[in-house]
């Protein structure tokens, strides 16, 4: 778990501060009403950040933690993300990624196909669960980075089942 620890340490470390480089109103911007802001997206990460640590943390202490899912669109409209400042949003995130990439690097590898069912088509190993989180950090970065027209986000639905 090496690996994915370091991944994920490097990816939080060097995207920082272009998060921060985006201005709190083009953070703020929210031009479909039914579409989640770039605060709501980094909130999000926040919460599947919040949700994979009590994932990974509860796996390595039995072989099956049963169900662990969570509504995505209750937690960020509930959480009001879209009505914190952005540095704050920017913050919160580094911090829990870099807790959760030191977690991940001392994960007891005699746990890693322990498994939790997510609500996906079989149940998911610990190791999966680890690696498709920095998978799920990258996608979502990546599109808030990549988002030069906010009316491009269309396609970002809230309520993805990807947690």
């Amino acid at each position: 778990m090496e690996t994915v620890s370091t991944e994920l340490r490097n990816f939080v470390d060097e995207t920082r501060p272009r998060l921060l480089a985006i201005s709190e109103g083009r953070a703020s911007e929210k031009p479909y009403p039914e579409k989640w802001s770039l605060k709501e997206i980094l909130g999000h990460l926040v919460d599947s950040a919040t949700n994979n640590h009590q994932r990974i943390v509860r796996m390595q202490e039995r072989p099956d933690i049963g169900t662990f899912t969570y509504s995505q669109q209750h937690w960020v409209s509930s959480q009001h993300y879209h009505d914190r400042p952005w540095a704050e949003l920017v913050e919160l995130w580094y911090q829990l990624n870099r807790h959760l990439a030191h977690v991940i690097a001392h994960v007891d590898p005699a746990s890693l196909s322990h498994s939790c069912d997510m609500g996906y088509a079989a149940p998911a190993t610990l190791s999966f669960v680890a690696e498709d989180y920095v998978r799920h950090v990258r996608h979502h970065v990546e599109q808030i980075l990549g988002d030069s027209d906010p009316r491009q986000r269309r396609k970002w639905v809230a309520g993805n089942p990807r947690t």
